[in-house]
């Protein structure tokens, strides 16, 4: 039965069950994404891998995310949105498995570490390309069933489902490391390939996820040029934080790499959760602009990673990494709620996909310059993305977020 053939109160109940599914499966989408990142800096080391590989791994991945996402995007505005999302869980499943396998094989020692490291960024390379719709899909989704003066809050719970899957995945990774370092790679990958199979079966596509003329805007459009950057700059900050917080916590605290996952998983799920409480809690309840978000969203993190540079303790760090959530919880919704404000139905998907391209090119330049700032002193990657936020403050400040469709 289809959404037309419902009646209204079926068809409200209908979607909310699709966005429920949609959301769950960006939950576990996220949830795989925060672990790697808690465990791929022990486990590198464990290789016989450098820093500096790492941020290799993520950078030449985030090259080939950059490329696919807005062409994912605007596939999403002709097929529609259900399908670039299912066929992204599903590919990321696949991928992390490869993925966690090629990593036990390194630290065992049955691969040499260069051969490891080849294996691994072709793999994650084929990951960021197969998944590339997943963010793009979900956003664009959410746009379709919203009307333009709940966009910021609809578009809010995608980053919700991203945070509580951030939060949920350092705990989980934290617990079932106990079976192994690797072993909560291979269960998000089964949960997200489980999802990925029931949305392709259940999830039907909204009304206006087709159109004849879509997906037909440049790259850099002048109306959401200033969005790409500002995203470009934020997940420039993100990729530093991510790529350098195991090794930092690793050195700055004395922490073996099993204690290392563990606090970096704490920290991450205390920035995940103020994310999270900020996307699904005060952004429904309160009507900011998506210009107000942006100001306060880089204000709040500038502050945040200053704290992480005082903080004496690791719990004093866990508060600092939360006051970043508190941040990032209302950047993310403000770069994808301005921006979708800015052009037309027919072009949601390719909007959505220029801003995630601005995010994926943020993880080109983040973790190369942030391990190699690490490489030079353990504090100078959190100081370099104080700056970088206090900048965005700067820009925001003169961002122009009124709707304009032409």
């Amino acid at each position: 039965m289809t959404e037309q053939t419902l009646s209204e109160p079926q068809a409200a109940e209908s979607r909310k069950i699709d966005t429920a599914l949609i959301m769950t499966g960006l939950m576990a989408f996220s949830m795989g994404q925060t672990m790697i990142f808690a465990i791929a800096g022990p486990a590198t080391r464990l290789m016989g891998l450098a820093e500096t590989d790492l941020g290799l791994i993520v950078s030449l991945a985030a090259v080939t995310y950059t490329i696919a996402v807005p062409i994912w995007g605007r596939v999403s505005d002709r097929i529609g949105r259900v399908a670039v999302i299912y066929v992204g869980l599903i590919a990321y499943a696949v991928a992390t498995v490869a993925f966690a396998y090629v990593m036990h094989l390194g630290m065992t020692g049955v691969l040499l570490a260069p051969m490891s490291l080849m294996l691994l960024i072709g793999i994650r390379m084929s990951l960021t390309i197969g998944s590339g719709g997943v963010h793009p899909g979900a956003t664009a989704f959410m746009a379709d069933i919203t009307e333009s003066s709940k966009r910021a809050a609809g578009v809010a719970m995608v980053g919700a489902a991203f945070g509580l899957g951030a939060i949920v995945g350092p705990v989980l990774a934290g617990l079932l490391s106990s079976f192994g370092l690797l072993f909560p790679l291979y269960a998000s990958a089964v949960v997200a390939g489980i999802l990925g199979i029931v949305i392709a079966v259940k999830v039907p596509e909204p009304q206006r996820a087709r159109t004849e003329n879509a997906g037909q805007m440049p790259m850099l459009d002048p109306r959401i040029r200033s969005f790409f950057l500002l995203a470009l700059i934020a997940f420039t900050t993100v990729a530093i934080i991510q790529q350098t917080s195991a090794f930092y916590f690793m050195d700055r605290f004395d922490l073996s790499p099993e204690a290392t996952a563990r606090n970096v998983g704490i920290s991450v799920g205390c920035m995940s959760l103020a994310m999270m409480a900020v996307q699904a809690g005060l952004i429904q309840v309160l009507k900011v602009s998506p210009k107000s978000m942006l100001i306060m969203g880089f204000a709040g993190t500038a502050a945040g990673l200053a704290l992480v540079l005082w903080a004496p303790s690791l719990a004093f760090t866990y508060a600092a990494y939360a006051v970043i959530g508190i941040g990032g919880g209302l950047i993310n919704p403000g770069l994808l709620a301005g921006a979708s404000l800015r052009v037309g139905a027919d072009h949601q998907g390719a909007v959505a996909g220029v801003v995630a391209a601005g995010m994926g090119a943020g993880y080109i330049v983040g973790p190369l310059l942030g391990t190699y700032l690490f490489s030079l002193n353990l504090f100078y990657p959190f100081t370099f993305a104080v700056v970088l936020s206090i900048a965005s403050v700067l820009a925001a400040l003169f961002l122009r977020t009124q709707p304009n469709a032409s």
